[in-house]
């Protein structure tokens, strides 16, 4: 037989042969090299550690790319913005915008924004929808719509009188379009009266929103050096003294004993029935906070026919601009003499003598 072959023996084809770019790093690699080399060759690399680095560079490099590309995009949508109308279109658009899509129109741009904001827009509005109508106010006719501080609150309750539908109309008691009186709840009150009528009491409660995020706005006075600040202020048309505020208007068929709540904080509102199972019963419960727990004062209001909450923009809402007797406040005790033959004169709508 012959003997075994030995490896060592074997002569290495030129095609096995080891070669110098395949292994170990070499001189060349070295910072004394006569050649240049930018970085080691991948092959001189390949070892754990260089592998792992060769990798990373990858994933910095594809990332790096990434960035610039979605910098590139977001350029490209900062740089269209779209075409700047002038703003004298806006106002020429304006005039055929109807009363209930002036908040669409408000929230299309910072020019229409602008335009809302300004007398032209509401004495336009103003002059569009306005027809005589029995019961409006003396504040808003034609004659007393000439300035604009307040326009605007102005124009918003003429509509309601002459261009929204007439479920919101004096003399509309509807139980259906009655508000909610539990809506009410966390609000100061901040005025309180009653008044009779021919057969029912009105019992008025006007509660105001507490919102402490409000910065109260800078009060004028005459010794301020910028008097510009004065003129400013006498053309605020978004000026609203009611704003924020609602009324709770109670209809009974007889009187109740209500305790003064001018100050306190609506905690709780129950509607229920009377006992005789005829009428209903409301029970206010006022505080000095928002707990519940601890009312200041409850009143009690019974026979209840008729309870609605009215906001500022209501027909039946009681604005400073109409007059009417309204009797003083509730005193503590039935012992007065002659309670009610003292009215005083205050500012509240005449009421619909539907009774």
């Amino acid at each position: 037989m012959p003997g075994p072959t030995k490896k060592a023996d074997k002569k290495l084809t030129p095609r096995k042969k080891p070669s110098s770019s395949s292994g170990d790093v070499t001189i060349n690699d070295f910072a004394d090299s006569p050649g240049v080399h930018n970085r080691l060759r991948k092959a001189a690399a390949k070892n754990d550690t260089g592998s792992e680095s060769e990798v990373l560079e990858e994933q910095m490099k594809k990332h790096s790319r990434s960035r610039r590309k979605n910098k590139a995009v977001e350029r490209s949508e900062d740089d269209a913005s779209g075409i700047d109308y002038p703003l004298d279109l806006w106002f020429l658009i304006s005039e055929y915008i109807a009363p209930e899509a002036v908040g669409k129109f408000a929230r299309i741009c910072k020019s229409s924004n602008h335009v809302v904001k300004t007398a032209k827009f509401w004495f336009h509005l103003y002059k569009r929808f306005y027809k005589k109508t029995e019961n409006l106010p003396e504040r808003l006719t034609p004659a007393c719509m000439v300035r604009p501080y307040g326009l605007r609150a102005c124009v918003i309750r003429t509509l309601h009188f002459t261009y929204f539908p007439s479920a919101d109309r004096p003399g509309n008691h509807s139980y259906s379009e009655q508000g909610e009186p539990h809506s009410l709840i966390k609000r100061r009150c901040s005025l309180m009266w009653h008044k009779k009528g021919k057969t029912r009491w009105y019992f008025y409660f006007k509660l105001k929103e507490i919102n402490s995020s409000r910065v109260p706005k800078k009060r004028i006075t005459w010794d301020d050096e910028q008097r510009s600040d004065l003129t400013e202020m006498l053309e605020d048309v978004s000026m609203n003294s009611e704003d924020g505020c609602r009324i709770l208007r109670v209809v009974c068929q007889k009187y109740s004993l209500v305790p003064l709540v001018i100050g306190l904080i609506l905690q709780t509102v129950k509607l229920d029935l009377s006992p005789g199972l005829g009428h209903h019963r409301l029970q206010l419960s006022f505080g000095t906070n928002f707990i519940p727990k601890t009312p200041t004062q409850v009143v009690v209001l019974s026979a209840v026919v008729d309870c609605k909450v009215l906001d500022w923009w209501h027909p039946c809402y009681p604005h400073q601009d109409t007059d009417s007797t309204i009797l003083q406040p509730i005193a503590e005790s039935w012992d007065t003499p002659n309670f009610f033959d003292s009215p005083l004169q205050l500012h509240e709508p005449s009421l619909p003598q539907s009774d």
